[in-house]
């Protein structure tokens, strides 16, 4: 009879352990959906497009910036987020290596002074190859900064697709 309690005990702990491991993975993946492949609605953008990238097979880079005042008390000025998009507008499926859900400090040019702020996720990945059928498109990249630079007209440069390596720019304007 003991060897079956003792068996029954750890059927239950093995099965415990791996009922966290598939929650913790699920969560995980779940962290960084925003890298996933999607159909062509999922290239749409909510605003205005601000900076846009193509290159001469079709991938193409969409990249929108909204300012924000910042939060009293703050130091920055504004908050500023860029969101980026990829879209396959080309008429052969295309082989893409992209950032998923966070882009690297050399992935961002601006003549503006602003930190960058790190999403709280974990990612199970930070870059991915994947073939883009046409009108399919990746996205999108969400990056937020803290602008401390004065009133004026900036611009703002965001590497997404990093095989091939395509920027957009899109200017931004703090008041």
């Amino acid at each position: 009879m003991s060897l079956v309690r003792q068996y029954l005990r750890e059927s239950v702990t093995a099965r415990s352990l791996r009922v966290a491991a598939f929650v913790s993975c699920s969560l995980v993946v779940a962290a960084c959906s925003n890298g996933a492949v999607s159909g062509p609605e999922g290239a749409r953008l909510g605003g205005t497009l601000d900076g846009r990238a193509t290159t001469a097979s079709g991938l193409e880079q969409r990249l929108v910036t909204k300012v924000e005042s910042a939060p009293a008390g703050s130091p920055y000025r504004a908050m500023l987020t860029a969101t980026s998009t990829l879209v396959n507008t080309g008429s052969a499926t295309l082989r893409v290596g992209a950032r998923t859900c966070i882009v690297r400090e050399d992935d961002v040019e601006t003549n503006a002074q602003m930190d960058r702020f790190e999403p709280f996720i974990a990612c199970a990945a930070v870059e991915m190859d994947t073939d883009l059928a046409p009108g399919q498109s990746i996205g999108p990249l969400e990056v937020q900064f803290g602008v401390r630079s004065g009133p004026g007209e900036y611009r703002l440069k965001v590497r997404h697709a990093i095989a091939p390596d395509l920027r957009a720019e899109a200017s931004f304007r703090v008041p």
